[in-house]
C-alpha cells in the first residue's frame, strides 16, 4: 500500500510568485529537503500549471508515503513547516487529496 497525497493552490499573485525566482527556489529547496529527511516519504515534487483555465490551481504539489503514519508523521515536520511558512501568506485557496493506492 502506498498513500498518495496530492495538494493543489490558487495564489493571490499567480504571475508575481512564480515569475519571483527566489520564492521559487526556496520552495524547490524544502521540496529537496524533503526528500532525503522526510521518514517514510517515497515521492514528492511540486509543479507550476501550465493549462492557465479558470479551473485550474496554480502550484500542485504530488507526494507518496509508505503509510498513513509517515503521512501524519509529515504534517508536523520542521521542513514542512517551512514550506507552509512560506507558501502559506501567498495562497489565496488550498485543495487537498489524501487516498491509498
Amino acid at each position: 500500500m502506498v498513500i498518495r497525497h496530492v495538494v493543489m493552490w490558487k495564489l493571490y499573485d499567480f504571475a508575481g510568485v512564480t515569475g519571483n525566482k527566489a520564492t521559487m527556489d526556496a520552495l524547490q529547496k524544502c521540496i529537496a529537503a524533503m526528500r532525503t529527511e522526510v521518514p517514510g516519504l517515497l515521492r514528492i515534487d511540486m509543479g507550476v500549471d501550465k493549462s492557465r483555465t479558470p479551473d485550474s490551481a496554480d502550484l500542485v504539489l504530488f507526494s507518496e508515503f509508505a503509510s498513513w503514519a509517515e503521512l501524519d508523521a509529515y504534517q508536523g515536520h520542521p521542513l514542512h513547516d517551512e514550506f507552509r511558512k512560506l507558501l502559506g501568506p501567498l495562497r489565496s485557496e488550498r485543495r487537498l487529496g489524501d487516498y491509498e493506492i
